[in-house]
């Protein structure tokens, strides 16, 4: 079987690579071109690629990477929002643009270094959790369809990271010696606030308030916030505050104690699901609603199609509208969506037409 292998000259790329070639499987590695700072990247991936004997092309996705993933982050912040790009990422990027370059050279599969794993019938997939539990990725791939999981490979999936660099140490492959970098690919430095910068996106100075409304500052940009932060506001007061909410429409930074961070109620939106049939009112899932955290207890409150109101059996501190809530079954990946508002207010009654499960 001739299968593709997105290569980006780190560890767990590489090591997908080696163990496909091993399990006997025709590969060819396609590396992405994403942004300016794509071509450190494309020699590290070509000497990857060069070590373990894989042939390596690389593929221009400049255009539709800023479209689908660059845009909205830039948008979500200017909207008072957190975004989380690496879903979009997954679902436009890596399993549509690239799957369709590896289409084009004939592929039938396409692989790629995720923690995370796969079980039942091409036609009928479960995504479940990596093994690796710290570097589990599942969370990150909830926008997947199913078509879309019927076709991919993630060959460290069953892994761990210890046993990935391990296993590259014991074939002397160079790549084991690397670092891991924790950043966003296309953000220099992890510096978000100079990228909105350089991106042409002017910071609009406004108040910072407390939950009463009473001003305790002001701040240079509410763009430059996000939900739970904590250091960096500026302000003094008696106990620790943290951004609660942002209120673009007046450039308002609200900000409150631990206790006041803690939501019980939260609405997902855009939510795709991996389950058949969907959630509905009443069922119980765990629920992770940032990538960091630990998945709780939840029950679905209200449904109204790709929109679920969730209620959390442990209050969750730092849900930030924007980010993504994941829903699981035990192991397994039953769908997720976005992380729209929250609060104990009740869900809007439905709309002519609609119905409510």
């Amino acid at each position: 079987m001739y299968v593709a292998i997105a290569m980006s000259g780190g560890m767990d790329s590489t090591a997908s690579a080696w163990l496909l070639k091993r399990r006997g499987y025709e590969v060819v590695g396609l590396h992405m071109r994403l942004h300016a700072g794509s071509q450190s990247s494309w020699e590290k991936a070509k000497a990857a690629a060069s070590e373990i004997r894989v042939p390596i092309r690389e593929v221009d996705l400049t255009e539709k990477f800023n479209r689908h993933v660059i845009e909205p982050f830039v948008n979500e912040y200017c909207s008072g929002r957190t975004p989380s790009p690496c879903p979009l990422c997954n679902r436009f990027i890596k399993m549509t643009a690239l799957w369709e370059a590896a289409a084009a050279l004939g592929c039938e599969r396409l692989a790629t270094g995720h923690y995370a794993r796969l079980e039942g019938a091409p036609e009928e997939p479960h995504l479940l959790k990596g093994a690796d539990k710290r570097k589990d990725q599942s969370y990150f791939l909830f926008m997947l369809t199913k078509e879309m999981l019927g076709r991919v490979i993630f060959p460290v999936g069953a892994m761990t990271k210890a046993s990935v660099r391990e296993l590259l140490r014991k074939e002397a492959i160079s790549v084991a010696e690397t670092d891991e970098s924790q950043e966003l690919c296309f953000v220099p430095r992890d510096d978000y606030r100079a990228f909105l910068k350089k991106r042409g996106v002017e910071a609009r100075p406004g108040f910072i308030k407390d939950l009463n409304g009473k001003v305790m500052g002001r701040h240079d940009g509410f763009c430059l916030f996000t939900v739970g932060q904590r250091r960096g506001l500026g302000i003094s007061a008696p106990r620790a505050l943290y951004v609660v909410r942002i209120d673009p429409s007046d450039q308002t930074v609200y900000v409150g104690t631990k206790e006041e961070t803690y939501v019980e109620k939260v609405m997902i939106s855009g939510a795709n699901f991996l389950l058949s049939p969907a959630p509905r009112t009443g069922s119980r899932f765990e629920v992770k609603v940032r990538s960091t955290s630990p998945s709780v207890p939840c029950q679905v409150v209200g449904y109204w199609g790709d929109r679920l109101e969730l209620r959390l059996d442990e209050p969750q501190s730092g849900v930030a509208p924007g980010q993504a809530a994941v829903l699981y079954l035990g192991e397994r990946v039953v769908g997720g969506g976005w992380i729209a508002e929250h609060s104990a207010a009740l869900a809007p009654a439905s709309t002519p037409g609609s119905e409510r499960r």
